[in-house]
């Protein structure tokens, strides 16, 4: 999944090993983004009960407007037009590189063969690839973000989240009976606002950390199979177990100030690491699955391990992605991987 830290700046201005210097890293943060890009991974590779997994594109989205809200915070209104454009372009040169990468690998580049509606709609409409929708939904959340920050300064926050939430669960049940509605799909940035005005508002320093709701977090995710079992969603995303939860996990773990450094342990140090390179292992899971698919090393972890066997093929694609972030660093094509 795209790092929002690099997506939308650092939170505080500074390049990362200054951040790390300064002791303003926030390691809660980098937890969360190892969870969710984890989360992501899993449900590629068809792990068992995927729905407790779905908060992490929810909370990467909080992420993103976290962190782009703290950038704009810190600049002269005169500049957030070139700010955003800058970050458009940025995340588009990532997303025109690799959707053509998988186009020529899923659909054996037969441009001329396909309808136009389809490559417009489908292979660059966020159905090309696992995971392209984030970027549709990023494309769109960035062109309105000034209009939604200003919107959530002007309204009392938790009312607008309440809205957003009671909007997608009668999505999720009722709305996408209309074809219309169920032909654009969650790709829509409307279903996302409640995860941006989270993110705006602890920007803000609205809300404080509250660690403690991470476990209620927990255990609504862990309904959310019970929740899809009794109700038939369009979208598990939508669905108020994963809603609640993700906007819960959000503020356990992310706060307006900066935690002081601490010095976490070799478990720690590695999962703060994963966080941070969160890009790299999203936009080269599609292609990591597909090796470890080819080579048969998932039919041999399924083999071995049945459905569970399926976390040896998710660490190995993990650890693929961030080789390959590492090596298209090394070329300096680190903007392909949220790298400047």
């Amino acid at each position: 999944m795209p790092d929002p830290r690099h997506l939308a700046e650092r939170a505080d201005g500074l390049p990362a090993r200054s951040a790390a210097a300064a002791g303003t890293r926030d390691l809660n943060a980098d937890y969360l983004k190892a969870a969710a890009i984890v989360g992501v991974v899993c449900i590629h590779a068809g792990l068992p009960f995927e729905d407790v997994y779905r908060f992490g594109v929810p909370v990467f989205i909080g992420l993103w407007a976290y962190y782009l809200e703290k950038a704009l915070a810190r600049r002269g209104p005169e500049t957030h037009g070139a700010y955003l454009v800058q970050r458009l372009v940025e995340l588009g040169v990532a997303y025109i590189a690799w959707t053509l990468l998988y186009i020529e690998k899923f659909y054996d580049g037969r441009w001329d063969a396909t309808p136009l509606h389809t490559i417009v709609g489908g292979w660059f409409g966020g159905y090309g690839w696992s995971g392209q929708y984030y970027f549709v939904i990023l494309f769109q959340l960035t062109l309105i973000f000034p209009l939604l920050r200003r919107w959530v300064a002007e309204a009392p926050t938790l009312p607008v989240i309440a809205a957003g939430v009671a909007l997608n669960v009668a999505a999720g049940y009722w709305l996408f009976e209309n074809r219309w509605i169920s032909a654009v799909g969650d790709r829509l940035f409307i279903y996302w606002i409640p995860y941006v005005a989270m993110g705006i508002a602890l920007a803000r320093g609205e809300f404080g950390r509250k660690p403690g709701l991470g476990l209620v977090a927990v255990l609504l995710l862990l309904a959310a199979p019970i929740e899809s079992r009794l109700f038939a969603e369009h979208s598990a995303y939508l669905a108020l177990t994963v809603t609640l939860a993700s906007l819960l996990l959000l503020m356990s773990a992310v706060a307006a100030d900066r935690s002081p450094l601490r010095k976490p342990g070799v478990l720690g140090r590695t999962v703060a690491f994963v966080g941070r390179n969160t890009f790299a292992i999203y936009v080269a899971n599609v292609a990591m699955l597909e090796v470890s698919k080819s080579t048969g090393f998932t039919a041999f972890a399924v083999s071995h391990g049945g459905p569970w066997g399926l976390l040896a093929v998710v660490a190995a694609t993990l650890a693929g992605g961030l080789g390959i972030g590492w090596l298209l660093q090394a070329l300096g094509l680190g903007v392909l991987v949220g790298k400047r």
